[in-house]
């Protein structure tokens, strides 16, 4: 499941709707340890055969038998107590001084004609259960992850809204005969199912898939759509809505966010041109106020080459002051996640990135796809991150106990730079700035960790503050003072080397 093309063919699906957001996710399934009894159908063995083929015959003596098939009697007693048993035989010895008869049976008549032995007997399997739909799903092992798993790829976890866990009385019968029948016998036999007496164990195990929100193009209704590895399932969507999931799923901030104030106009930069309209523009402003105070509240056009030196610094003042407005702007925790992927989509020299912390809930599939495309094309990616403690202080700040960077991140991230020269990762260990820089486009300096934090906004609402800068000068500068740490570091190279990175 390819989620580029999951997404192209989910972006067409649904006529009258768009598709505004998504989530990689987990769908809960319960791995059901099951005691069952059932009715074993085994192929007869030669030695029961012969014994039902010669009662058959007429032989109902066991010396008689015994004789007939040269078998010791030892052994012929354990195998007609075994017939017996499962009543294929009736065997009897009224006293000790009257000869012991030996009869079959109608069910022995039966087994000797199928060459079946039916045996009544417990059974434990094992099967996964759908919350959802209420019935067994017929997926392989392979193909679910445990909860811990999940954890660490950063998957939405798909809330179970209420659905209760399975009882016995919850599973139907004929779902659990069709697991039994696909279950392959070494002796060739099958089951006959009676009766599923109880749940042993319940396990949670996750299916991977894609949750795809839905906006009304003509309205503000929401529909969240489930995509699975055999494509788009329309039952897990109708029973998760009678559930209400939609809301835990935080299908309200599908709606579309408030526009970011003239966040393209800004990023995308102000050329020279803009700039010499806008100082002329301002000027003009300026010289034509002064020259209306000057004659009394009328306009006097005829007095402006004459304000000299006065105009031109309150015009270029405000130029100044309106050109940096355009250039240079606070942003809110919502406006990071945009620029990160605009600066990994839109690069096209150099981009830098510090962060003290990175984890795989940012640095994913789709992060590590656009890097390497980036990459590919040439251009100079530097990624510098870590937060050391003092060597051998424990201390209580709980920001310096986290890892720098977790397992799965690390392990992508050392792939990618084993396999391009133009890409460097630095451990620094000593800095909390957070910087992000695409080119002479843009920079920000916040205090949001650009490869920890993803910024959903389903999550517990967070504070981060940053400031953008796009003129080019501006960019420039905070790009060598972050390079100058990379090669430097804080004070000096950073001593010590960053901590190892342990799978939990």
């Amino acid at each position: 499941m390819i989620l580029e093309q999951v997404l192209e063919e989910a972006a067409y699906a649904r006529p009258g709707y768009s598709l505004v957001s998504f989530k990689e996710a987990a769908l809960p399934n319960y791995l059901l340890t099951t005691r069952l009894l059932t009715l074993e159908k085994k192929n007869l063995g030669p030695i029961e055969e012969a014994c039902l083929g010669a009662i058959d015959a007429g032989l109902g003596d066991p010396e008689d038998i015994s004789s007939f098939l040269g078998l010791p009697r030892v052994v012929l007693n354990s195998v007609l107590a075994g017939l017996n048993t499962t009543e294929c035989i009736n065997y009897s010895r009224p006293t000790e001084l009257v000869d012991a008869a030996v009869t079959l049976t109608e069910k022995g008549k039966s087994t000797l004609g199928s060459m079946k032995e039916v045996v009544p007997q417990e059974s434990v399997v094992k099967f996964f259960f759908d919350p959802y739909l209420r019935k067994i799903r017929l997926v392989p092992t392979e193909s679910l992850y445990k909860p811990r798993e999940i954890k660490e790829k950063g998957w939405f976890e798909v809330p179970l809204c209420g659905a209760k866990r399975p009882e016995v009385e919850d599973v139907p019968l004929g779902d659990i005969d069709k697991v039994l029948q696909r279950l392959s016998r070494k002796d060739g036999g099958s089951r006959e199912l009676l009766a599923a007496r109880r749940i042993e164990r319940r396990e949670m195990h996750f299916l991977p898939c894609i949750l795809l929100f839905y906006r009304s193009q003509t309205g503000d209704e929401i529909q969240v759509a489930f995509y699975l590895e055999e494509g788009f399932s329309l039952e897990h969507e109708n029973a998760f809505r009678e559930l209400g999931g939609p809301e835990q799923a935080g299908a309200k901030h599908a709606l579309a966010p408030p526009e970011i104030p003239q966040l393209e106009d800004l990023v995308a930069g102000v050329s020279e041109q803009e700039k010499v309209a806008e100082l002329l523009t301002i000027e003009r402003e300026v010289a034509t106020q002064i020259a209306v105070e000057s004659s009394g509240g009328a306009p006097a056009s005829a007095n402006l080459p004459e304000m000299g030196l006065v105009t031109e610094a309150v015009a270029q003042s405000a130029a100044i002051a309106r050109l940096r407005s355009m250039t240079q702007r606070c942003i809110r925790m919502h406006e990071h996640p945009k620029l990160l992927r605009k600066a990994l989509t839109e690069t096209t020299e150099r981009l830098l990135i510090v962060s003290p912390w990175i984890t795989h809930h940012v640095v994913n599939s789709m992060f590590v796809m656009s890097l390497e495309a980036l990459l590919r094309n040439g251009v100079e990616v530097m990624i510098g991150y870590g937060l050391a403690d003092e060597e051998g202080a424990r201390g209580t700040d709980k920001a310096k106990q986290k890892p720098t960077i977790t397992f799965a991140a690390e392990r992508e991230l050392s792939g990618i730079q084993k396999k391009f020269d133009n890409f460097k990762l630095v451990f620094l260990g000593n800095t909390h700035r957070k910087l992000l820089v695409s080119d002479d486009k843009f920079a920000v300096v916040t205090s949001f960790n650009w490869l920890s934090f993803s910024g959903d906004p389903s999550k517990k609402p967070r504070d981060e503050f940053g400031f953008l800068v796009t003129e080019p000068d501006g960019v420039e500068g905070i790009f060598q003072d972050g390079l100058e740490l990379l090669s430097k570091g804080y004070h000096g190279p950073a001593s010590g080397k960053p901590p190892s990175s342990k799978k939990a």
